[in-house]
């Protein structure tokens, strides 16, 4: 993670600060506050991206530090677009290229979630509340998160019982490929999923 983290930084700061900043605002849906930092709304958290210091600042420390949550966060400011979603639901199978992306080691998490929410759907409704998810009525218990003022993530839940196995799946609005490419999708997954099994 940490030789990932060294090869994104330099090009997309550089890039964050020749940006306008408020066409930014505009196309993400964020804020900009005038001693040069963006305002963006996160899981129910207020997270603080300061380009010219290259640093991300949130009440949740372990959520700012995450390589994985500072890509998407760049990532989002860079390339998102003013674009509603869609209403839809799909897998990270039917974006476009996703079924030969996500696999292997670009597999999504679901095992590490199957693992620790299988028997407690309870915890993971509580562990979704904190992060502001809201339920909706797929499988088992299904929790929408709202990462990104124009991006949620759905996990779904199927309970383990005597004759299966639990399983995770993930959904994500169409939009999403309008504001993100796969590899952080990826790590928006991956962060999300560190969040909820983290103590």
């Amino acid at each position: 993670m940490d030789n990932k983290k060294k090869y994104w930084e330099p090009k997309l700061w550089d890039e964050l600060r020749s940006r306008n900043p408020i066409k930014i605002c505009a196309k993400c849906l964020v804020e900009h506050d005038s001693s040069g930092f963006f305002k963006i709304k996160s899981l129910e958290k207020e997270i603080r991206v300061y380009p010219k210091e290259e640093k991300i600042e949130s009440e949740d420390s372990a959520l700012a530090a995450d390589p994985d949550f500072q890509l998407l966060i760049i990532s989002y400011l860079l390339f998102a677009q003013h674009i509603e979603p869609i209403g839809k639901w799909i897998s990270e199978k039917d974006l476009k290229g996703g079924s030969l992306f996500f696999r292997g080691p670009h597999a999504l998490p679901s095992v590490s979630l199957e693992k620790y929410f299988g028997n407690n759907p309870d915890l993971l409704r509580e562990k979704g509340r904190e992060l502001g998810a809201t339920e909706l009525e797929f499988g088992d218990i299904s929790l929408c998160f709202p990462v990104l003022p124009l991006i949620s993530l759905t996990i779904v839940l199927w309970l383990k019982d005597d004759e299966f196995p639990a399983r995770v799946t993930f959904m994500m609005d169409p939009s999403i490929e309008a504001h993100l490419p796969l590899d952080v999708i990826s790590a928006m997954v991956q962060s999300v999923t560190k969040k909820l099994i983290s103590h």
